[in-house]
């Protein structure tokens, strides 16, 4: 039992050991985090966030791609696939990170509830002046 464990922990260890990315992530993650995090204090629109937000981190996700190319070609996997991989990891982490910001967002009432909201309907009228227009129905002949 004893050894078991000892053999898990020496496993995650060297596991933890071999991550070669794992500090260019958390660089390029945090960095995200940052922005991600000031544009939600500051309130900024989803408009102003899409702008701004490519032009993040550019300096972190580069060194976070090389770490990625590296480990995958140390993996021996083709360039071209390193590289993929490399795209598809940075990708992964702007849509998350994206993500959270559209997610701190207020809820806005779809276009067509909000301009229901904003204009009264032009029936909420009629229904009274059509009552009043309208004759009232003859009551019933009571037997005499």
């Amino acid at each position: 039992m004893f050894s078991s464990v000892l053999a898990m922990v020496a496993a995650a260890a060297a596991a933890q050991a071999s991550d070669t990315t794992r500090a260019s992530r958390e660089a390029f993650t945090g960095c995200l985090r940052t922005f991600v995090n000031r544009g939600v204090e500051q309130s900024m629109t989803l408009d102003a966030f899409r702008t701004a937000y490519p032009q993040q981190c550019t300096a972190q996700q580069q060194a976070f791609r090389d770490a990625i190319i590296r480990r995958e070609v140390a993996g021996r996997v083709g360039q071209a696939a390193a590289q993929e991989q490399a795209d598809l990891e940075i990708d992964d982490a702007r849509l998350n990170f994206s993500e959270r910001f559209e997610m701190s967002l207020p809820a806005a009432p779809p276009a067509e509830q909000q301009a229901q909201a904003q204009t009264p309907p032009a029936d909420a009228s009629q229904p009274q002046q059509q009552a009043q227009a309208q004759p009232q129905a003859e009551q019933p002949a009571q037997p005499q």
